[in-house]
């Protein structure tokens, strides 16, 4: 198996444990080639020169103002639920597209062996009727395999075993019938394959090999999962060698050799100016230096004389967390894991999603405090996740 195709979809956090596995079975000997957005071709090329484009309109819609405010929760549930019937009707014909793009670069490829991401949709068509090799990479443990203490990523908080195993049936319903078969269904007919919701179902829940590329040391694996299910441990490619830091970021570094590091990803928020203004008014109040990630929108500083803040748009985690003190972040599944590697105190403000998850677990596990959702957002609440980092680390 020398030939091995990697799918994935979304943001870059996507892409990141992909590249990171590409990088590990290049150097292994294997021939990779990477099957992204057109957006993320660059990034992927870092890797591997054999890039496959997929349709970039995929990208553009989730980053569309209305598509971040519904994920981020800025607007009422009724406005909400609006835009999300609206833009549903958009999804449709682009994950059609989507699996053309991702069966072409199989097609033209030829691979072995494909990791892809739960967001792509034709690698399981491959597997199911070609008997090709395919392996899921879910960067989250909460999606395919049942965690009877946590429920389904997209349900909330632990309730009790018995609902947070209900979540993953659900979930599991809505895979099939809504994603699947739902986008799936025109491609199935156009290609007469015999494909049913019983099929794919068994697929997933008996034969599906998934890994998960998360630490131990943040969850464990359960005893009762299926052998196919395994911890592989968190991965994090060399970035460091596409990077050239700044002169002005070595001289805060030199002059603030311990700073704290704020980042909120690629999340944003209802108040991005009073988030920044907070953060400056503490950081002056404490005299405690910070570099802010300030790429996305989420947290604008305003003006300031630059002693106590330097700002970045796109630094590399493995050269920037070995030279700071602590880290105040999103929550992001390879934002947690590169804090950890690096053996940093970590504080999570969380967004959406599984930056909740990760909060609660670097909470129960030692490696931090437990931080506040983004909808608490204050100067106070802020200052005090600051000390309470910091003090007991």
């Amino acid at each position: 198996m020398n030939r091995v195709l990697l799918i994935s979809l979304g943001s870059r956090g996507d892409m990141e444990p992909f590249l990171a596995l590409g990088e590990k079975l290049s150097q292994e000997g294997k021939t990779i080639a990477f099957c992204f957005p057109t957006q993320f071709e660059k990034l992927a090329k870092e890797v591997s020169p054999l890039f496959y484009g997929q349709d970039p309109r995929f990208l553009d819609l989730i980053n569309r103002p209305e598509v971040v405010s519904i994920l981020s929760q800025d607007s009422g549930t009724f406005n909400r639920m609006r835009k999300g019937l609206s833009i549903a009707k958009e999804i449709a014909p682009i994950q059609e597209q989507l699996i053309l793009d991702q069966e072409s670069a199989v097609a033209e490829f030829e691979p072995d062996h494909i990791y892809f991401h739960i967001k792509c949709i034709y690698p399981i068509f491959w597997a199911l009727t070609t008997g090709g090799k395919i392996t899921l990479i879910s960067p989250m443990p909460c999606t395919i395999h049942p965690v009877e203490h946590e429920p389904h990523i997209g349900f909330g908080n632990p309730v009790n075993t018995i609902w947070n195993l209900m979540t993953y049936k659900l979930a599991h319903w809505a895979l099939v019938r809504k994603s699947i078969l739902g986008y799936g269904k025109a491609f199935i007919k156009q290609r007469g394959l015999r494909l049913n919701a019983q099929q794919i179902s068994k697929f997933i829940k008996s034969q599906l090999e998934v890994e998960y590329p998360i630490s131990s040391a943040l969850f464990k694996r359960p005893e009762y999962w299926p052998k196919r299910a395994v911890i592989t441990g968190f991965l994090e490619r060399n970035k460091s060698k596409h990077y050239t830091a700044d002169a002005d970021l070595l001289r805060f570094l030199q002059k603030n050799p311990d700073p704290v590091f704020v980042t909120f990803g690629s999340m944003v928020n209802s108040q991005p100016k009073r988030i920044g203004e907070d953060i400056l008014n503490v950081a002056v109040k404490l005299q405690i230096p910070m570099i802010v990630n300030s790429s996305w929108g989420g947290i604008v500083i305003p003006e300031h004389d630059g002693q106590w803040i330097y700002e970045v748009t796109d630094v590399p985690y493995d050269f920037l967390f070995p030279r700071v003190r602590a880290v105040i972040h999103h929550g992001g599944s390879g934002t947690t894991h590169s804090a950890l590697r690096c053996e940093k105190p970590q504080a999570i403000i969380p967004h959406l999603g599984d930056q909740f998850f990760w909060n609660r677990c670097i909470a129960k596990e030692s490696k931090g405090v437990k931080g506040f959702p983004i909808k608490e957002w204050s100067q106070f609440n802020f200052e005090q996740l600051l000390k309470l980092l910091i003090i007991q680390n």
